[in-house]
């Protein structure tokens, strides 16, 4: 499935880019491989519902096929996000690492990664996790969604309940606890009531 994707995806690159019929020196191009091996997959994604292919003509993505390529396209630009923002990697490993991962995470992986980064994401149009750090809370209760694992002794891992209850200060069953700054950062939370 893994090849299958990287085809639909750059055919969508391609659209995108030239709006136009994707031709088969087109994505031999872009995909570094022999126009005899591209013609031999656009049969094999015609015949599978992914793509509208006429020899000598080209490819278009079908209704199918856009769907698999823009949520690969999605999974890339997510984990791109984290190794270069979030990890400090630099742009080509984090480029080259998202490439491989797009393909073997599933929806609920992607999703936790999204609530790590969603503080400063800017990747949809509308994020569904309004999330920020426990350094920009203002009092009231949250649920944990990540943080560092050294935080579990004091109750303080994802899933938990706690209340801000001052800066960097959170309360767990009735103890108050002050956060480092440098913790406080990587403590990704979710706003569950004002009190």
């Amino acid at each position: 499935m893994e090849r299958v994707e990287e085809y639909l995806e750059a055919i969508l690159d391609i659209q995108k880019e030239k709006g136009k019929t994707v031709r088969t020196s087109d994505l031999a191009r872009k995909l570094n491989v022999k126009p005899s091996s591209v013609t031999e997959m656009l049969l094999k994604l015609s015949k599978e519902g992914y793509i509208e292919y006429q020899p000598y003509r080209g490819a278009v993505l079908t209704e199918k096929g856009r769907r698999v390529a823009e949520r690969i396209k999605r999974y890339h630009i997510i984990f791109e996000k984290l190794f270069r923002d979030f990890l400090g990697i630099d742009k080509d490993e984090a480029h080259k690492l998202s490439c491989e991962l797009e393909h073997h995470v599933n929806d609920e992986i992607v999703e936790k990664v999204c609530k790590i980064i969603a503080s400063e994401c800017g990747i949809c149009e509308e994020c569904e996790f309004e999330v920020k750090t426990l350094n920009d809370a203002h009092p009231g209760k949250y649920e944990v969604l990540a943080c560092p694992l050294v935080l579990k002794s004091m109750g303080i891992e994802p899933g938990s309940k706690v209340k801000v209850v001052g800066e960097r200060t959170v309360e767990i069953d009735g103890e108050a606890f002050e956060i480092s700054e440098t913790l406080a950062k990587k403590i990704v939370i979710r706003r569950i009531s004002e009190e």
